[in-house]
């Protein structure tokens, strides 16, 4: 159990983390010739920044991986088969993605942006598939009731 929620806990920070990995700032420096040569200036250079993103859809993204979380523990109430093959993906899903985050600083900037849209994908797929099966466990055992 201790380790399931190691893994949890290891899902939402990574996934966070890759959520938020393409946000960086880039820093001009100048320096300063001697006072007695004269100084020639480049032309300014276009540099593309993105800005980091509000604080409040950081919270949106973290909040969302957190409901996604919750929704796997209801799971195990509504539907226990189905809850043992979702916690099964999702492992899955964070170890890979572990292995991927080790190497990440590695890899060239389009593999980066390649790989992050994937396992961005794959968590908000993984995580509708379980939010779905809450609601059709809910269902069937509302309908149940005469």
């Amino acid at each position: 159990m201790i380790s399931t929620q190691k893994n949890l806990c290891l899902g939402v920070i990574l996934c966070s983390g890759l959520l938020l990995a393409g946000c960086q700032k880039t820093a001009q420096t100048s320096s300063q010739e001697d006072s007695q040569a004269a100084t020639v200036q480049a032309p300014p250079q276009q540099i593309s920044v993105s800005p980091p993103p509000p604080q409040a859809a950081v919270e949106t993204k973290t909040n969302k991986i957190g409901l996604c979380q919750s929704e796997l523990a209801s799971l195990k109430q509504v539907n226990p088969k189905a809850y043992a093959v979702k916690q099964a993906n999702f492992n899955r899903l964070v170890n890979n993605a572990s292995v991927y985050s080790a190497v990440r600083g590695d890899v060239n900037s389009t593999t980066k942006d390649t790989l992050d849209a994937l396992y961005k994908y794959k968590t908000n797929q993984l995580c509708a598939e379980i939010e779905r099966d809450v609601l059709q466990g809910l269902i069937q055992r509302g309908e149940s009731v005469k």
